[in-house]
């Protein structure tokens, strides 16, 4: 792969997928030089190889954070023509706050089993112990379904591993679903809840929203008050964490980053292996621009925080609990940010 990224990295980002043709245009435009056919071919069929090992190769054992989303595109299929399709996408904050994407798949829709199978491959792949997962709502479900199927799907896995529910989500979800003169005045109230400095605090400030709110719009209420454990999770962790963890804004930005590429091809991929390698490119990309940056200000915030979480990664049990079944209701670890003190899990019901 050290050729093909040597060569144009960003622009076989946006290559990746299109007609041979187009693509041997868009790197001539970048790099000032033309392909011939038969080396694009060889180049292309190169990043194919690479997002394939980058999709099987062995994870770290410890993940602070990892973040799950979806993606919908639309991919050609034989037979069927042109059908819309998931790609689901986990990346992973390493306990130095390092970000890397662990894996990305290609499914026929999002559903809380698909989410299963990704969670047991990283697994498989050697991902033995995460702190905290943070997602929208439960995927394939509505914005407004409760947490403790997904929690539990989370724990058949991860038994030991909290979860974080997007609050950026469950704002535009909130604000959808109220009058438009209403907006302005909800917007600040769920703010002062989860921008609130402590959990406690945050607590009051919901009860506040229920008393002002609860009448007009019971089901938007209902939703903050019966999922705020998963809306507030994030602060029990270290407060230079907060803004990372409240949101999946983490992994918007790479999605955004895949979208720009699929304007390119209309929004369109001729085959699934096109996907995989978009995916996989803008993924090295990502991380090369990392690197170049890796002084800067927002590496020393998040690595201020990250000396703690080391100490309370060791600490986990990694063995998956055979009672963290779907059917079945998984207890909250109870975790709490100490000076590195053993830390209890509260076994599954």
């Amino acid at each position: 792969m050290a050729v093909a990224l040597k060569v144009a990295p960003s622009g076989l980002t946006y290559a990746a997928g299109v007609s041979q043709r187009k693509a041997a245009e868009i790197l001539s435009l970048l790099l000032g030089h033309r392909y011939s056919h038969e080396t694009l071919s060889a180049l292309t069929d190169e990043v194919l190889e690479a997002a394939g090992a980058f999709r099987a190769r062995p994870l770290p054992e410890e993940m602070a954070f990892v973040y799950l989303d979806g993606l919908s595109l639309k991919v050609f299929r034989e037979g069927e023509g042109i059908v819309r399709e998931t790609v689901y996408v986990a990346l992973g904050i390493a306990p130095d706050g390092e970000r890397r994407v662990l894996g990305f798949w290609l499914l026929p829709t999002e559903s809380a089993l698909g989410w299963e199978g990704v969670l047991g491959e990283l697994w498989q792949r050697g991902l033995r112990r995460v702190l905290l997962f943070v997602t929208d709502g439960l995927p394939g479900l509505p914005a407004a379904s409760p947490s403790g199927e997904h929690r539990k799907a989370i724990r058949r896995v991860y038994p030991e591993a909290e979860w974080q529910r997007c609050v950026v989500h469950g704002v535009r979800w909130s604000l959808s679903q109220v009058r438009a003169r209403d907006r302005g005045l909800l917007a600040e109230d769920l703010r002062r809840v989860y921008g609130a400095e402590s959990r406690e605090e945050a607590l009051r400030a919901l009860e506040e929203v229920k008393a002002a709110w609860g009448s007009r719009y019971p089901g938007v209420v209902g939703l903050w008050v019966e999922d705020s454990g998963a809306f507030l999770r994030f602060y029990g962790y270290p407060k230079v964490l907060w803004p990372y963890l409240r949101s999946t804004n983490l992994m918007e930005r790479f999605i955004r980053e895949v979208r720009r590429g699929t304007k390119v091809r209309d929004h369109k991929f001729p085959k699934a292996e096109a996907v995989y390698k978009l995916l996989y490119l803008e993924s090295e990309r990502q991380a090369a621009s990392r690197s170049e940056h890796l002084a800067g200000r927002w590496a020393e915030r998040k690595l201020k925080g990250f000396s703690e979480v080391k100490e309370v990664l060791v600490t986990l049990d990694t063995t998956p609990s055979p009672k963290c079944l779907p059917s079945a209701t998984c207890g909250s670890s109870g975790r709490r940010w100490t000076s590195g003190a053993s830390q209890e899990h509260t076994p599954a019901a």
